[in-house]
């Protein structure tokens, strides 16, 4: 079964509910990129990116989706565009989030490539510095070239 962007997303959340790493690899693609404000982070792979002791460690229980809508979307390109609440263990809601998911095809599924947040405050547990990451730029216009040899793929990001 081949899910639409929009389910891969609602796959995502719930499988970061979970907090199982193995799914959140399967669905993010490898690299992947977050621009956060003004730092734009590339991770090998989505569960580099995560470190859900911090998120935990927040007061956190689970994340939903409160609405979600295309931006933009092509045979092979979606951009989506959602707002996400996390909540407490009491149902408090601790945070809430506008980000877009830039999402390829690759192979033959739907695969998101990008997390893009306008707030420089970040959110935590989720591409912070500290976690382990292939390449950083924090200018706000910048190039850089990235290769992934044992991958095989080179990038040019342009920002």
């Amino acid at each position: 079964m081949v899910w639409t962007p929009k389910q891969v997303v609602e796959k995502f959340i719930s499988a970061f509910n979970s907090m199982d790493k193995d799914l959140l690899d399967q669905l993010w693609a490898s690299p992947c990129v977050f621009m956060i404000g003004n730092q734009t982070n590339v991770f090998e792979r989505y569960s580099h990116a995560v470190d859900f002791n911090n998120i935990l460690e927040s007061g956190w229980k689970y994340t939903k989706i409160n609405w979600i809508e295309d931006r933009y979307k092509s045979e092979d390109i979606c951009l989506l565009r959602f707002n996400f609440s996390r909540f407490s263990k009491e149902e408090e809601e601790l945070n809430n989030y506008t980000v877009s998911h830039l999402l390829r095809i690759l192979g033959d599924k739907w695969k998101i490539s990008a997390l893009i947040m306008d707030e420089t405050s970040g959110m935590s547990g989720v591409a912070s510095r500290e976690r382990r990451h292939i390449l950083s730029c924090t200018e706000t216009s910048a190039t850089c070239f990235l290769n992934l040899s044992n991958s095989g793929a080179s990038w040019l990001l342009l920002f």
